[in-house]
């Protein structure tokens, strides 16, 4: 211990004694230290972290796939009856939850604003093992009666944010979708859900949906799918068990409800696919898989990549501390003679080394803290907070400084092994190169090469990601972008019946094109490049389905205009109108992908089609129009076959997406379309507007985040990688100094000089191109899918980047070059 705070000490004036070399080396740690630290803080909380409940280990995501005879609300979604019988009659688990995420409408002390909420079976907290850090949570005894529990359990975060950490909040009523209900506590610190990416800010029971879903409520519906189902498996049973117990029991209850009446009119085949389904049992313990499965890829891309600069800084500060061994080596060359073990002055250099790693991680934390904001801030925020902190805890501290004393030793070891083996007699005697000499040179040479390499991977990643994001952007999605405005009301928030649903929106159409600077508006049930969607199984007139073929166009219900304000292109037909409401004949509009498919080049004008596929579905619904294929769920996804039909002849009005199209800076319409809907409702929330150029933007997320860090990570590890090749230059030079004034004496001309010095340049640059080439093209596959509309190893980028990095290679190798040029033959002979 005497020993390292001995060592420590000499540390720091050795250190302190060369600020730039010290300024230099801190930074390039710094850089690839905090960029680790960054992607790794989002990493751990978004794809490593367990959930803050009770023996997250045993929790389990219970759910089917297979054939599903109904609607339904999400890959992983069951019906509440099915989740009742699996809750009642299984023999593996220890309990089961369900939940199903909502936006709901909160008022309190005169203010209503939309808040996000989760309706939760009355042993959600239970099964959890979360406990109240104020009050209580929902019990069974909560959920008991529908309608009869108007209870509310506040989210710690939400508590403290909205309510000033109030604790007389506890027996307070909140107005709910109309609805006065009591707070009856506060979530523990923490909890902020099953589902990242939606941390719920109220939980209410779910026998409370009719009221909070008013048009629809579908307790009581087998076929109607929406609530999400976790487990707590028995001790010793596993995923794989419970799956196999359950399976039986969910079979019994698929050949039950095959015979119920509403199966009468299913096909044989249809009968057949439904009762092959299957149960699912995966491991939930980091929660649900929808938002981590999302950023999943790309922020293991960007893993890699940082992993990468921090090799290459690494490699920068070994050969700087190499360079800097130079200057030392009579000191170290003394101490040996003098009797110095090697291993005592190992252990001394080892700890300067790991100091300066040291220092490089505290920098880099703050700069990571920073790195984490701007990215959680370019991250779209959904119905409910995104529950991601920059701030470092103990996890990130831990790997912050495990990484940096890991790169202290990575970089230090080598020179440190190389620099206490001199040759003592020549060292003494002050003769030039008898400490490090080609074996030196020889192992900086290839720790520049090996940059060089790691540089050309990195820059030709950032080259494709940057390519496909900008496919993805110039991509056109069949609508007009630009100066077009979106938002979303949902009436039903505050207790709105469905005929009054309606005539809120028939207003609104009528007064918000005569806001100054608008020209048109429309309304759609499901917004636009949000992945949102509703599929549903079609009878087309005239059209035999083949076996197994897909009949499930995507739909949605929109309003009169709806195509003029997007910019979607009538090719045949005609638009809907006001009067195609409930009692008028049905009608729809279908895009050209439809029509070609299921009519080829015959007109589908006055054909029908019908909702459901089983034999004798009436096909009542008559095609009134054709227009342009337009984007759906993002950009990146094909165009699927689609159907429009009329908002007023729709089961469900409840949200509503608005597009209003502008005749002047959308920015400025925002305050003006907002005061036009409170004139209607001044309690109703508005949300979500932005405009659809942002609405792009933030749908290519993932793809923004990988193609702009990957870009700053490689233009960062070229950086190193030329001053490393700087450095090395600059040092071959000094150390040829008489040779090369020899040369001169002689009669050499500077371009010879310039070539000397640059031949060496040319083929250090060679050398790490050549390995970095094979490297990129089998690492470009990995992130075969996170590309768009170009393949991983595409020749323009590749030759682009390689161009690139030997440019400015060979500028950092010239500099070196033509400094030798200005030698002084006779200074240079009178050397040493």
């Amino acid at each position: 211990m005497g020993n390292l705070l001995q060592d420590l000490r000499y540390a720091l004036r050795i250190l302190a004694r060369s600020p730039v070399f010290t300024t230099v080396a801190v930074l390039s740690l710094a850089l690839g230290i905090g960029a680790n630290t960054a992607i790794f803080t989002l990493v751990d909380q978004m794809l490593l972290r367990l959930l803050p409940v009770k023996h997250p280990e045993q929790l389990v995501l219970v759910a089917t796939r297979g054939s599903h005879y109904g609607n339904n609300r999400g890959a992983n979604a069951l019906s509440y009856p099915i989740y009742q019988d699996f809750r009642d009659q299984n023999q593996v688990f220890n309990g089961l939850l369900c939940r199903f995420g909502l936006p709901l409408s909160m008022s309190f002390n005169g203010q209503t604003e939309r808040v996000a909420g989760e309706l939760v079976s009355g042993n959600y907290f239970d099964v959890l093992g979360v406990w109240a850090a104020l009050g209580r949570t929902i019990t069974p005894d909560d959920d008991k009666i529908p309608g009869g529990h108007p209870l509310v359990v506040l989210s710690h975060a939400f508590w403290k944010s909205r309510f000033a950490a109030d604790p007389s909040i506890v027996g307070q009523t909140l107005n709910i979708n109309g609805y006065a209900m009591t707070v009856i506590g506060v979530s523990q610190e923490g909890f902020d859900g099953t589902e990242l990416g939606n941390a719920p800010q109220v939980r209410i029971p779910i026998l409370m949906k009719a009221q909070m879903t008013p048009s629809w409520d579908d307790l009581k519906n087998r076929r109607s799918r929406w609530v999400n189902v976790y487990g707590r498996l028995k001790p010793g049973v596993s995923a794989d068990r419970a799956k196999a117990a359950m399976q039986p029991l969910y079979h019994q209850m698929l050949e039950m409800e095959v015979q119920q009446e509403a199966f009468r009119h299913a096909s044989a085949y249809t009968r057949e696919r439904f009762l092959q389904s299957t149960m699912v049992v995966t491991p939930a313990e980091k929660g649900g898989p929808g938002f981590r499965g999302r950023y999943e890829k790309p922020l293991w891309v960007l893993m890699g990549i940082v992993g990468l600069v921090l090799l290459i800084a690494c490699a920068n500060v070994a050969g700087l501390l190499m360079a800097r061994a130079t200057s030392r080596q009579k000191e170290i060359a003394v101490r040996l003679a003098l009797g110095a073990g090697r291993s005592r002055l190992v252990s001394q250099l080892l700890v300067e080394s790991v100091l300066l790693a040291a220092i490089g991680g505290v920098v880099g934390l703050a700069l990571a803290a920073w790195t984490d904001r701007l990215l959680i801030g370019l991250m779209p925020q959904g119905n409910a907070p995104l529950a991601i902190s920059s701030s470092p805890d103990l996890r990130i501290l831990g790997f912050n400084l495990a990484v940096s004393f890991l790169t202290g030793i990575l970089f230090g070891l080598i020179p440190a092994l190389q620099a206490t083996k001199p040759d003592l007699a020549g060292t003494l005697k002050d003769q030039a190169g008898a400490v490090l000499g080609g074996a030196h040179v020889r192992l900086r040479k290839v720790l520049v090469v090996a940059q060089v390499g790691l540089s050309l991977l990195l820059l030709i990643g950032a080259g494709l990601f940057i390519r496909s994001l900008r496919n993805l952007k110039t991509l056109d999605p069949g609508f007009r972008t630009e100066s077009l405005i979106a938002f979303r009301v949902d009436p039903s928030l505050n207790g709105y019946k469905k005929e009054r649903t309606q005539q809120f929106y028939r207003q609104l159409l009528e007064s918000l094109p005569a806001v100054p600077g608008a020209r048109s508006a429309a309304l759609a049930s499901v917004p636009l490049l949000l992945g949102w969607e509703w599929d549903s199984t079609i009878t087309v007139e005239g059209y035999e389905a083949k076996p197994g073929e897909s009949m499930n166009p995507y739909f949605n219900s929109v309003s009169p205009g709806y195509f003029a304000t997007l910019g979607i292109p009538l090719v045949a037909g005609h638009d809907f109108s006001l009067r195609d409401d409930l009692i008028a004949p049905k009608v729809c509009i279908i895009n050209e992908l439809l029509a070609r498919h299921y009519f080829g080049d015959r007109s589908p004008l006055g054909r029908h089609i019908g909702f459901g596929g089983d034999p004798g579905v009436k096909a009542d619904i008559e095609i009134v129009g054709v227009v342009k294929d337009s984007k759906y769920t993002s950009v990146r996804d094909e165009i699927p076959r689609q159907v429009f039909v009329p908002f007023l002849q729709s089961g469900f009005v409840t949200e509503m997406a608005v597009y209003t199209r502008t005749g002047i800076d959308p920015q400025q319409m925002f305050t003006a379309l907002r005061r036009e809907v409170q004139k209607l409702d001044a309690d109703l929330p508005v949300y979500s507007m932005k405009t659809m150029e942002v609405q792009l933007d933030e749908s290519l997320v993932s793809e923004r985040l990988i193609a702009s860090l990957s870009t700053v990570f490689g233009l960062l590890a070229t950086v190193l990688a030329v001053i490393g090749l700087y450095g090395v230059m600059a040092y071959m030079v000094a150390r040829r100094t008489r040779e090369i004034g020899i040369r001169m004496a002689l009669g050499a001309a500077s371009g010879n000089v310039v070539w000397l010095i640059m031949r060496e340049v040319l083929t250090l640059v060679g050398i790490g191109v050549a390995i970095g080439l094979p490297a990129a093209w089998g690492l470009t596959r990995l992130v075969q899918t996170q590309l768009f509309g170009i393949t991983p190893n595409d020749p323009a980028t590749i030759v682009l980047a390689t161009l690139a990095l030997a440019a400015v290679a060979c500028l950092a190798g010239y500099v070196p070059a033509l400094r030798a040029t200005r030698v002084d033959p006779t200074q240079a002979l009178r050397y040493e």
